[in-house]
């Protein structure tokens, strides 16, 4: 599925600027590049599921992605833990297809976000949704090949579909034990 290689066309991350919208100029080291963004430190929670259990999240935290996967997105680089704006984000994302698992239980986790940077989709759609169409269009465009129309639609579908659906945020980790919260354990079918 196309929608779905979307996800690692992005180089570094920008020309960010902050919750109050003032220009830094501050370079991350993630995979993503969008003029006129907007990394929120104002976000107060968050949500994850997760399959490691309470216990090692209670002395580990989480520190970012682990996955080698070259086309998921990243704002973060290595330090990029992935999250949902709500509960029902994260249910969302258990029926989906993005959503691989092999285990029995998996964990839902209530994140306090407070001094984090945090990136939004839906805040940035809102904000800016021609940058953000166009920046992921820019590198389906290079990294597939795509003619400009073809990948302008792809990435609209994409953020959509993926990103949007489950109200996607991207934390910047390490996230301490203790700004983390086990809220529901959840047996898979």
């Amino acid at each position: 599925m196309l929608s779905s290689k979307i996800q690692s066309f992005f180089p570094s991350f920008t020309k960010a600027t902050n919750s109050s919208n003032e220009a830094k100029n501050q370079v991350i080291s993630g995979n993503v590049t969008f003029a006129k963004s907007i990394l929120d430190v104002k976000n107060s929670s968050a949500y994850r599921i997760d399959t490691r259990s309470p216990e090692t999240i209670r002395k580990f935290g989480f520190s970012g992605t682990n996955n080698n996967d070259p086309l998921e997105v990243r704002v973060f680089g290595d330090k990029t833990v992935f999250a949902s704006g709500t509960k029902g984000g994260v249910e969302k994302f258990m029926k989906s297809d993005g959503f691989i698992n092999d285990k029995s239980f998996c964990h839902i986790y209530k994140i306090n976000t407070t001094n984090h940077k945090v990136f939004s989709f839906a805040k940035n759609y809102k904000e800016n949704p021609d940058e953000l169409i166009a920046g992921i269009s820019r590198l389906a465009t290079k990294e597939l090949g795509l003619l400009r129309e073809e990948a302008m639609r792809l990435a609209a579908k994409s953020i959509h579909n993926d990103y949007l659906a489950v109200d996607e945020l991207q934390i910047e980790g390490p996230i301490k034990p203790e700004s983390i919260k086990h809220i529901e354990t959840v047996k898979m079918k």
